[in-house]
């Protein structure tokens, strides 16, 4: 005598199949022809069956499957709703980024040319005057501390003085006393 009980509706007495296993069969079929799997799926089951595809066609979907597929995808996406004002609204915006930035180079490089020029000079109208020319005295004394007198060099170092002074003032008139 068995241990089955023949009124369990698991238990297969007559060769027929449950509501169980039909749900399974149902979705071993979507998993292996989708990828995807509503539920939890035997492992063995599943390894097996992707296992045996794998081995007839390599893998790969018939064409007539792939455009079933395809079509079943493609009726459950929704369009997206065109928005054209905002298409011309932000046109401007890809023109401005980088007309911006050539005009930000552009003001760079004039500071930058303008920061390497030197100051522009000021216009002075330069006062004419002329140095003392040496007098004859001054002449004198040079020509004889020249021949190696010592008191020549005495008396040339007076007249220096003199003229010495004289220079100075004329340079003092011309330049400012800077």
């Amino acid at each position: 005598m068995s241990d089955e009980d023949p009124k369990d509706p698991t238990v297969d007495g007559g060769g027929g199949i449950t509501d169980e296993e039909q749900r399974e069969a149902q979705a071993l079929v979507e998993a292996l022809e989708r990828g995807r799997a509503r539920e939890a799926m035997p492992e063995d089951a599943l390894e097996t069956a992707a296992l045996l595809r794998y081995s007839r066609d390599g893998g790969e979907m018939p064409h007539e499957r792939s455009e079933a597929v395809l079509g079943e995808l493609l009726a459950g996406v929704k369009p997206r709703a065109a928005s054209p004002a905002r298409g011309r609204s932000l046109r401007w915006l890809y023109w401005l980024v980088p007309a911006g930035g050539l005009a930000a180079a552009a003001a760079a490089l004039l500071v930058v040319v303008q920061m390497s020029r030197e100051p522009a000079p000021v216009a002075v109208a330069p006062v004419q005057v002329g140095l003392p020319a040496p007098d004859a005295s001054l002449l004198r004394a040079q020509a004889a501390a020249a021949g190696g007198d010592a008191s020549a060099a005495r008396a040339l170092a007076e007249e220096m003085e003199g003229y010495r002074g004289a220079m100075y003032a004329a340079l003092d008139t011309r330049y400012g006393g800077r």
